[in-house]
């Protein structure tokens, strides 16, 4: 036994200071559920989860890129749709104002009739926008950032349905198609229904006419599913990267459960025993009082 150094405590003391930082750091992780909370607790895998994390965030605002651009083009679609509708009207009235049985006036309703449907047309085509962005008001194309890293980009067209631009094509000088200025939907108000052709006229502007909303529906369609493919699978990549972030840095809340509740009973133990051997020092105490007795 020595006197100034308790040695015996001391050691117990030591591993009680080692049991009361296994519990801190179990009580840490358990009421943050992280197992890896600062840079020093392991800096290769925290390194690894930031990456992961900010892929996440990548992934998500991708997902939502994507959501907006599939309500783009169910707008677009509904738009197309009543155009279409109209067009389908139009060639109604186109072939019957080809009756011979028609009278001048006859041919005047129906002619008022086509150009208010025209002016229908162009209201759609005019006032067809989400958030701001005019649909079918210019040929053009716009990026769209659909994943998380440089490069994933998906280019959206956006085509030009005015009245005066859509119509039959013809060849210019050098030998580009362009629309004919003469044969546009547009120029279907200014023609005479009392004239001879003005049925077969009427007819070749409009089919013409539909031929281009219906390409522009149908590509819309292709783009429309393939948003809502690469939706899915951004959230099926989000779910594997979140996983795989989650093994690294959760806490697993059993298992520390299981840390605390052992460094509780060693942290009791380490109580008793300190108590215990703090009383050697009274021991030698006594033994000295029996020398002296003597």
């Amino acid at each position: 036994m020595r006197l100034n150094h308790n040695l015996t405590s001391l050691n117990i003391y030591r591993e009680y200071g080692k049991n009361l930082k296994s519990q801190s750091t179990a009580l840490s992780r358990i009421s943050s559920g992280l197992k890896i909370i600062k840079s020093g607790d392991d800096p290769n895998k925290i390194a690894k989860s930031e990456r992961m994390r900010l892929q996440v965030r990548g992934l998500q605002m991708a997902q939502r890129n994507v959501q907006d651009g599939a309500s783009m083009m169910q707008t677009a679609d509904g738009a197309l749709s009543s155009i279409n509708s109209i067009l389908l009207r139009i060639r109604e009235l186109s072939v019957q104002s080809g009756s011979g049985s028609n009278s001048d006036s006859d041919k005047e309703e129906i002619k008022n009739e086509i150009n208010e449907m025209v002016e229908t047309y162009k209201d759609i085509v005019n006032n067809t926008e989400f958030n701001g962005v005019k649909l079918f008001k210019s040929e053009q194309e716009k990026p769209m950032q659909i994943g998380s890293d440089v490069g994933e980009v998906m280019d959206i067209k956006f085509y030009d349905l005015s009245a005066d631009k859509v119509g039959v094509y013809k060849l210019d000088n050098n030998g580009t198609k362009v629309i004919d200025d003469n044969k546009t939907l547009e120029s279907l108000k200014k023609m005479d229904p009392k004239e001879k052709d003005f049925a077969n006229r009427a007819l070749e502007i409009v089919d013409a006419v539909s031929e281009k909303v219906v390409d522009t529906r149908s590509k819309y369609g292709a783009l429309s599913n393939k948003f809502e493919s690469t939706y899915k699978n951004l959230g099926e990549f989000e779910e594997i990267t979140q996983r795989n972030e989650s093994s690294l840095r959760d806490a697993d809340i059993a298992e520390e459960m299981m840390d605390y509740a052992k460094t509780s009973i060693l942290i009791d133990a380490g109580n008793a025993m300190m108590a215990q051997s703090n009383k050697f020092p009274q021991d030698m105490l006594r033994i000295l009082e029996n020398v002296r007795t003597r």
